[in-house]
């Protein structure tokens, strides 16, 4: 099992090797491999290793992140199949007044609603 301070120096060179890797791929266009690798003073060989070595750490992190996550069905609340303009609620009032309202009827306008049908009646 590495040490702490094993797996410390591990993830900072791995860091550092993936922005180096950043970039190269990101290099000027027309600027070849060897000309980028010997401004950067490292091997074309060095280079194509860590770049390994950073595609390996990325899938093995990749591989324990899961694929599939199950929800509980307890967790799942069922659409509601009501159409918006369906009738919640029908108000019958003196001389034949009705009213049918919707689920989407906000609680300060039945309020003010049943007020105006209580001073026409």
């Amino acid at each position: 099992m590495k040490s702490h301070t094993s797996l410390v120096a591990q993830q900072t060179r791995l860091s550092e090797w993936a922005e180096m890797v950043r970039d190269c791929q990101n290099r000027p266009q027309g600027m070849k491999m060897d000309e980028w690798c010997r401004l950067h003073d490292i091997t074309k060989a060095s280079y194509y290793w860590r770049l390994r070595k950073v595609r390996e750490a990325f899938l093995e992190v990749a591989d324990t992140t899961p694929d599939f996550i199950e929800i509980p069905s307890s967790a799942i609340q069922p659409e509601t199949n009501t159409p918006s303009n369906q009738t919640a609620a029908v108000i019958r009032g003196s001389n034949h007044l009705t009213l049918e309202i919707t689920e989407q009827a906000s609680a300060s306008f039945l309020r003010t609603l049943l007020g105006v049908m209580r001073d026409a009646q």
